[in-house]
């Protein structure tokens, strides 16, 4: 297992990505918008991916682990119950946080999930 100062490094070339709301622990292998192993693709923010793991030969398929609150700066992980995408990405807390700075729209999805994650 990695010292906790080797994970969320921004390293382009990888490294161990830790979402910290939910504990989330992967090795990624790219940080950045333009990921090498798939030309055809640019991300709005600076995102931690990894090649794809169910993939025996390099397809260029990849997943996106997570990235940066835009907020707060907190890195976090995709799951719904840990951030959102709006523009930017924000973690779960500054989404509540900044609710009423959201369109209409989105602060009912937000209410929404902080129900749901409530009864669960």
């Amino acid at each position: 297992m990695s010292d906790e100062c080797d994970v969320n490094t921004k390293e382009e070339k990888g490294g161990t990505f830790l979402c910290e709301s939910c504990g989330l622990r992967e090795t990624y292998h790219y940080y950045g918008r333009r990921p090498p192993f798939h030309r055809g693709v640019t991300f709005l923010e600076d995102c931690y991916l990894m090649r794809d793991p169910f993939q025996s030969q390099p397809t260029g398929s990849f997943l996106l682990l997570g990235s940066s609150c835009t907020a707060c700066g907190r890195v976090v992980c995709q799951a719904a119950s840990c951030s959102l995408f709006y523009t930017t990405r924000f973690c779960g807390a500054c989404a509540e946080d900044n609710l009423k700075e959201f369109p209409t729209e989105m602060q009912q999805r937000i209410t929404k999930k902080r129900t749901q994650q409530k009864t669960m």
